[in-house]
């Protein structure tokens, strides 16, 4: 295999190996402007993307998939450069139950406001805060899934380049437009491109299903604990709610998500016709 050229990392110590572990902290990814992907479907999507694909690293004991090593080789053939790492320092770093034996170190890749051009019927989705790491991966996965045109992340404690974030997107984080900014600069965008802001909330006046959503449009998601913040309830064109039955007074942000999304997905449907 190809990939065997790569240098042999074993030492917990190695730079190498370390500067892979800092990646998987918030403040390496902040610090370096990197973050680490692992999986052969990341990848491929990663590569089918054109991301930033800095370097690789293989643990050749149980990358076994050929289209994964045929992946390898193709990258190393690019001229991306790559470790390999003893099968233990490999599980120090994978989340995952079974290794496919191939990750790497991706450039995060962040739009500016500026450079945001909103179609007509467009839909977005911004996320103020999340707690759960697994949540906004599921959410940013849900957004590819309802075409989304992309996604604003509006507190610095949203971070989808965590490992657990990546994964959870199944490799949806490399379609969709990331963009940082604060809660005023995105309420002012909005505004001067015309889109129409709808936030969810269980206090919201109006069900979900009787709204007639305009386009462009973008949903705003709060934290799972205590929703939106009240600046953005008070300056959103529209609060909805979703009607619970039982005792249940509030449900998964990540699925309340998915439920809106999929919801002015299928208006705008109606509209384009």
């Amino acid at each position: 295999m190809n990939e065997n050229k790569y240098p042999f990392v074993n030492n917990s110590h190695d730079p190498r190996f370390l500067a892979l572990r800092s990646l998987q902290t918030h403040q390496g990814r902040f610090r370096t402007g990197l973050y680490v992907i692992e999986g052969i479907r990341h990848l491929a999507r990663a590569v089918e993307h054109n991301a930033a694909i800095e370097s690789v690293f293989v643990d050749p004991s149980v990358l076994s998939n050929l289209f994964g090593r045929k992946l390898a080789q193709r990258l190393r053939k690019r001229g991306i450069p790559g470790i390999r790492l003893s099968h233990e320092l490999y599980r120090e770093l994978t989340l995952a139950t079974e290794p496919q034996g191939i990750g790497a170190i991706l450039r995060q890749k962040w739009f500016c406001l500026d450079d945001i051009r909103v179609e007509r019927n467009s839909l977005w989705l911004a996320v103020e805060s999340m707690e759960s790491p697994g949540n906004l991966g599921t959410m940013i996965r849900t957004a590819e899934a309802a075409g989304a045109s992309g996604i604003f992340i509006l507190s610095p404690d949203c971070d989808p380049h965590d490992p657990a974030t990546v994964r959870a997107t199944m490799g949806s984080l490399f379609s969709q437009k990331l963009v940082k900014c604060l809660q005023d600069e995105f309420i002012a965008w909005a505004r001067s491109n015309r889109v129409t802001t709808v936030a969810s909330s269980p206090a919201g006046l109006m069900e979900y299903k009787a709204l007639r959503y305009r386009f462009p449009a973008v949903l705003v998601i709060g934290s799972e604990k205590s929703g939106l913040s009240d600046q953005l309830l008070e300056t959103v064109d529209f609060v909805v709610r979703i009607h619970m039955h039982g005792e249940c007074d509030s449900i998964n942000a990540a699925v309340a998500s998915g439920v809106l999304l999929f919801e002015m997905a299928s208006q705008r449907v109606i509209e384009s016709l």
